[in-house]
């Protein structure tokens, strides 16, 4: 008997348990996890489902799927699924969550998980998983054309984000004096331009900078595999979420890593319905990077000193959002 954990439309805690089979009531949701597994040749790893599910029954599907049990986090029904349903033990070091999808009863993230698996050795659970095997992506796309592979409104979504250089990856206390030496590194030439000593991250402390590490969600910007930055969300109110700070080391700025990070941040958060940023006014080209992205200027100006003033910005449409009702 699965129970779930029960949430509101905003993704917080109501503090209620939900048994599956019962009827959910309305405005409630639960947690679902879909884990796609990629190797080193593109290809991803799916299975088949058994001949008598109810849901998509003798149809292929991703790697491993299913609802969040009580108590745990996304990433933990990820594991736990994958381990059921194939045998596996993911190796989430090599995960990220790369976008949710709303649907009218829960919360659905997808996990890409990066890892190298002799599909001869697993071992499939019978009361769910019929065959495993890996595909292409034109071989996927090919058993959706036949009407073989459940129809994801998403797959170009994933394929896309899973050729991309860029991952997204949570961030740990054990990333933390890595993450604090590169955040120093990218506003230094910033305070010695304006001089913000009140406000200067250059000056926050190690052990207020592990705090905010611990607020909301700290992700790490890599590229190929390389660190090289950071991004700091967190919800302001209900349906509402900051941006509060991204950082890219300078030789890897102008890019178009920002703009794929901002973009992948709005998919993970189909809940919001709103977010907001502040950044310097006289920092033209951020203003146009935010502005391209579809922020727009609320008018709210705070002068911080004669040579810098920070400006608010919103977004309301034209989010990055998967949404399934």
């Amino acid at each position: 008997m699965e129970r779930w954990d029960i949430m509101n439309e905003f993704r917080e805690s109501t503090g209620k348990i939900w048994i599956r089979g019962n009827e959910m009531m309305e405005g409630d949701f639960h947690q679902v996890v879909h884990v796609w597994i990629m190797n080193e040749k593109g290809q991803f790893l799916i299975q088949q489902r058994q001949p008598w599910k109810k849901g998509w029954p003798s149809m292929w599907d991703c790697a491993a799927a299913g609802a969040v049990l009580v108590g745990e986090t996304s990433e933990m029904g990820a594991i736990r699924e994958t381990k059921e349903e194939l045998g596996i033990e993911l190796q989430m070091e090599h995960a990220e969550q790369i976008f949710t999808v709303k649907f009218s009863r829960g919360f659905d993230d997808h996990w890409l998980v990066k890892q190298e698996i002799e599909a001869d050795l697993l071992n499939l659970q019978y009361e769910e998983v019929a065959d495993a095997k890996w595909a292409s992506i034109d071989e996927i796309y090919g058993l959706v054309k036949s009407g073989d592979f459940i129809p994801y409104h998403l797959l170009e979504a994933l394929f896309e984000i899973s050729k991309s250089s860029i991952s997204l990856r949570k961030a740990s206390l054990s990333d933390a004096s890595e993450l604090f030496t590169i955040q120093k590194k990218v506003f230094q030439p910033i305070y010695e331009k304006y001089q913000d000593h009140d406000t200067s991250p250059v000056f926050q402390t190690f052990e207020r900078f592990k705090e905010r590490l611990q607020t909301g969600d700290y992700f790490k910007i890599l590229k190929d595999e390389l660190l090289v930055g950071s991004v700091h969300v967190y919800p302001k109110s209900p349906g509402v979420m900051r941006l509060h700070m991204i950082n890219i080391l300078e030789e890897f700025q102008g890019k178009g890593i920002a703009q794929e990070v901002m973009s992948r941040i709005e998919g993970m958060y189909p809940h919001a319905i709103k977010w907001e940023l502040d950044t310097i006014k006289q920092e033209q080209r951020n203003c146009y990077l935010y502005e391209k992205m579809g922020y727009v200027k609320t008018g709210d100006e705070w002068k911080v000193n004669e040579q810098m003033t920070l400006i608010h910005y919103m977004k309301t449409n034209g989010l990055n959002q998967l949404i399934s009702f």
